[in-house]
């Protein structure tokens, strides 16, 4: 194996103590379940000429299904 450059020591220590700190994951089942129609947004917007980012938030959630 070829390395470029110095290898420097792994700090175990700090590791541990920001695995104690660090939040614990979140699990896709704790998400809303939320549907998206993307082929309307993306025709909504091609018929009103602009980018889906430039659409406003309520013309957004014509297509977002909780």
């Amino acid at each position: 194996m070829i390395m470029s450059g110095p290898m420097r020591k792994f700090n175990y220590e700090e590791y541990y103590k920001q695995l104690e700190v660090m939040p614990d994951p979140i699990m896709a089942s704790d998400l809303p379940k939320v549907k998206l129609n993307l082929k309307g947004i993306r025709d909504y917007a091609r018929k009103k000429g602009v980018s889906i980012a430039s659409l406003s938030d309520t013309e957004k959630q014509l297509f977002i299904k909780v």
